[in-house]
């Protein structure tokens, strides 16, 4: 599987065959992230908007993040770019180069400085605000989160227009502000009703101001692209809360949501643009209630016992390991493996061959207790399979992570190859959109960027995902064969990612 559909999309750039007829409007376009959000949320009751959108639109029963890891800024940013880890350079927070560096992005001075921009541009992926520039340069973008800065500056990328965030001050306030080189109009960040206290934030504010900065912005820009990140779903509700385990929670946010939908959907209506604008609902990754936990000193006990140490590591609902010495990989996931660790899926050492490096796994197959899991954990390991990839992968059990420090009070994480934590809600409703469709094929990041650019009538050539044919009206025939065609090798996985879960949470692992 890592080599069949992934060397056929990845083998250049695709026909694009779309054309924007002289009387059709470039539609608008609101993609709103809800960082870390699983599917069941939108059954919530009393959202009127959000169901509208549903009703009239396409939903993804089956869509998944399609990467690892299955992290905030590697989703925000394959997002952005229609393209995996293994091409933007970006797998995860931190990681270590093939210069043995640890590289860290989850620092505000950092992503302000540009380094998660340079990265990007140095890997040469197109990003969907430059695409969207290359056919109509004069179509602002803009991208924004809450606290998330690297969430904002990841699905922006370097192209965007327009890049704001929120963040506290030395005077007890949380306030919004830009990243350098994507400042938004003069004024636009003086309104008061942008302005809370730090010190304690209710359920559903931080969300809020992101969702009136974006309305506040459209009112005063008209921008084409409005690319949203909202974090809450994720923290505190996911982490923090256990996701699903709280529904109250879940039923507060989701509820906010909606009116802040309408908030936003009211400034476009006012515009007279509304029945032109496609709204994009979905998420960035999954999110997992922890039953289980395994020790990071067990597995850094392990790496050090075959005598070498490490340089970046990752904990979440998988452990990435970048070792000093690459000759002691192996024996380094070996060690792990005998740690016969019951919690533990499977442990893999990435290994060079003849043909690059693979990812070899070291544990036995009778962990496995699903058909096809070992090539849906192929698929996804080789979506990061490049320069800046982990040396030893370990994959836990559903339900299982690994946060130490100031994680380990956590109730629910994400990050790593299990069901929950890679599957995602997905939503499309608007102009060239098909409405009351529900899809079970298996929608991945990558392929949003493509199907919104489809659907402006903006190519996307070079990006490895592929435009959702049966979520348009009219998509080209080419479209519909990639569709088919990836669908028959994309439902094993998730099949397989499925059973696996439901097997390992049966079983208690």
């Amino acid at each position: 599987m890592g080599g069949g559909l992934a060397l056929a999309l990845a083998g250049g750039s695709l026909p694009w065959a779309a054309r924007q007829t002289a009387a059709a409007p470039l539609p608008y376009v609101v993609l709103i992230v809800l960082d870390g959000a699983r599917p069941e949320y939108f059954g919530v009751s009393g959202m009127p908007h959000v169901r509208s959108l549903i009703r009239n639109g396409t939903q993804y029963t089956n869509a998944f993040a399609g990467i690892l890891e299955s992290e905030t800024p590697s989703g925000h940013v394959t997002i952005g770019t229609g393209s995996e880890p293994r091409r933007t350079g970006i797998p995860s927070f931190w990681w270590a180069n093939s210069k043995n560096v640890e590289v860290s992005l989850f620092d505000p001075v950092k992503i302000r400085a540009g380094d998660m921009e340079k990265i990007i541009r140095q890997s040469g992926v197109p990003t969907l605000a430059g695409q969207v520039h290359s056919r109509h340069p004069k179509a602002a973008v803009v991208a924004l989160s809450g606290s998330k800065y690297y969430a904002a500056d990841a699905i922006g990328g370097p192209d965007a227009n327009v890049t704001m965030y929120f963040q506290g001050t030395a005077k007890g306030q949380f306030v919004p502000t830009y990243i350098p080189g994507h400042a938004p109009p003069a004024g636009l960040l003086n309104d008061p009703g942008l302005v809370t206290s730090s010190a304690h934030i209710p359920p559903g504010i931080e969300n809020h101001l992101v969702m009136k900065l974006a309305t506040n912005t459209f009112q005063r820009m008209r921008q084409q692209v409005t690319l949203i990140n909202l974090p809450e779903f994720d923290w505190p509700l996911g982490h923090v809360d256990g996701g699903s385990s709280d529904p109250k929670s879940v039923t507060t946010l989701m509820q906010a949501f909606d009116r802040d939908l309408a908030m936003l959907q009211d400034a476009y209506r006012k515009a007279g643009v509304l029945d032109h604008t496609l709204v994009v609902l979905m998420a960035d990754h999954g999110m997992m209630p922890l039953n289980h936990k395994v020790s990071q000193s067990d597995i850094t006990t392990a790496v050090s016992k075959a005598g070498t140490g490490i340089i970046s590591q990752a904990y979440s609902s998988g452990s990435y390991l970048w070792l000093k010495d690459e000759s002691r990989v192996s024996p380094a996931a070996q060690n792990i493996a005998e740690l016969n660790n019951p919690y533990i899926q499977s442990v893999y050492a990435r290994t060079r061959t003849a043909k690059g490096f693979t990812y070899t796994r070291v544990t036995s197959s009778k962990l496995l207790r699903a058909g096809g899991t070992e090539t849906a954990n192929q698929y996804l390991l080789n979506s990061f399979n490049g320069s800046n990839a982990p040396d030893v992968v370990v994959l836990f059990a559903e339900g299982v992570g690994c946060e130490p420090g100031g994680q380990a009070g956590w109730k629910g994480d994400h990050g790593g190859a299990s069901w929950q934590a890679q599957h995602i809600p997905l939503i499309l409703s608007g102009p060239g959109i098909r409405g009351g469709q529900v899809s079970s094929y298996p929608a991945r990041l990558i392929d949003v960027a493509p199907t919104v650019l489809q659907a402006m009538g903006v190519p996307h050539k070079r990006m490895q995902g592929l435009p959702l044919a049966d979520a348009l009206q009219a998509p080209p025939a080419w479209a519909s064969q990639w569709q088919r065609s990836a669908s028959k090798q994309l439902m094993p996985v998730v099949t397989a990612l499925q059973q696996e879960s439901h097997a390992e949470l049966a079983a208690g692992r």
